[in-house]
């Protein structure tokens, strides 16, 4: 798991707990925060879950607008192990916002099963930490998540003092898986800031099987063969999987003849059909993709299939979905391992910063830090 707040700090999320969340220690995940000076907090209940909103003492004494960020933490964690992200973030743009430009707040909630949500704690490890159903059990609590996310769009504004225009979400792991989701699910989501996380849930899952060396995946020759359909990835979950998550989306069909469809530019009428959903999905999107070069549970070889494909669809110069206003930045850290490092949180503050100020977010250069 990303880190071990979940039990250290559950006592904490409560509605009416007086600890405040930069008390909590910082997951293994986040070592690049140390020393993020805090900002203001407040808890709500809405529907039923228990959601903190960060910096509403520090918008503008006249602000009737706002924008809001959604930042989502990763598996083992609590929604507290996001607010020196959500810190570190709202004063990068602070120090550098002119008059006039946009106020923002962050909110937070626990992931389904996680900190207030807790149920069952075998269901968040993996396979090698001894859950069989970890494959089901990590798709439906980020997706359960993403949901979340969206109910809470429609109720935040009812507890806010400003109405939010825009929502921008990010995530760190489990939290990226989310993000990835919410990009592609709800169309209020405008941008999406990706920390070591995966658009493609089939080729994660099957690459952490074969490193857990399942029986379903060493009893075959190609280790993984038979992995999907298994009883540790069932049909139905792939069924869910071409709903929801990005490359079930974008190259299921692709993908039904060879491994490697997506190596090959798509048939005049593919681009059609592909080009509707990206335009109903991802037009006018911002999209900034972190990742550890030496991660070994999130590597992003896994993403990199679908993030090549795409970013080669939207070429503004010679993709086929040129025109769509889409933008994805992939920046690898090769240093890093599973973690949000501290150049990842120096991308992290640019980006965030250039897409409030209404510029490209965009910059030519290597993509390796």
């Amino acid at each position: 798991m990303a880190g071990g707040s979940t039990f250290t700090w559950k006592h904490a999320l409560q509605l009416h707990s007086t600890l405040s969340p930069f008390a909590s220690p910082l997951p293994q995940t986040h070592s690049a925060f140390v020393g993020i000076k805090p900002l203001s907090w407040r808890r709500y209940n809405i529907a039923g879950l228990l959601v903190t909103v960060y910096g509403l003492e520090e918008l503008s004494s006249n602000a009737t607008q706002g924008t809001c960020l959604w930042l989502l933490h990763g598996r083992g964690d609590t929604q507290d192990s996001m607010a020196y992200t959500a810190a570190a973030l709202l004063h990068a743009w602070y120090i550098k916002r002119k008059p006039g430009q946009k106020d923002v707040i962050a909110v937070c909630i626990d992931q389904r099963n996680h900190g207030s949500r807790m149920i069952d704690d075998r269901a968040n490890v993996s396979w090698k930490q001894g859950n069989p159903s970890h494959g089901p059990d990590m798709f439906n609590l980020y997706s359960g998540t993403a949901s979340d996310v969206s109910l809470l769009i429609d109720q935040l504004p009812h507890y806010l003092p400003i109405k939010i225009t825009e929502h921008i979400c990010g995530g760190v792991s489990l939290g990226g898986h989310a993000t990835w989701q919410l990009l592609l699910g709800d169309p209020r989501i405008t941008a999406g800031l990706v920390v070591i996380g995966c658009p493609d849930y089939v080729r994660l899952m099957t690459d952490r099987a074969i490193r857990s060396k399942l029986p379903s995946c060493v009893s075959s020759d190609p280790p993984g063969k038979d992995f999907l359909g298994s009883s540790d990835f069932p049909p139905s979950l792939l069924a869910a999987i071409d709903e929801r998550d990005p490359a079930g989306i974008l190259l299921g069909e692709l993908d039904t003849v060879t491994a490697d469809d997506h190596l090959h530019p798509p048939s005049r009428a593919e681009q059609e059909r592909l080009r509707a959903i990206l335009l109903q999905r991802l037009a006018g999107k911002k999209i900034l993709a972190l990742g550890g070069g030496q991660d070994r549970l999130v590597p992003p070889a896994c993403g990199e299939p679908l993030l090549n494909w795409l970013r080669q669809a939207i070429c503004p110069q010679n993709g086929w979905a040129g025109n769509l206003g889409i933008e994805v930045d992939v920046i690898i850290d090769q240093k890093a391992r599973h973690e949000f490092s501290k150049k990842m949180r120096i991308e992290a503050e640019r980006w965030f910063c250039e897409l409030l100020a209404g510029e490209s977010a965009i910059v030519k250069r290597d993509s390796k830090l």
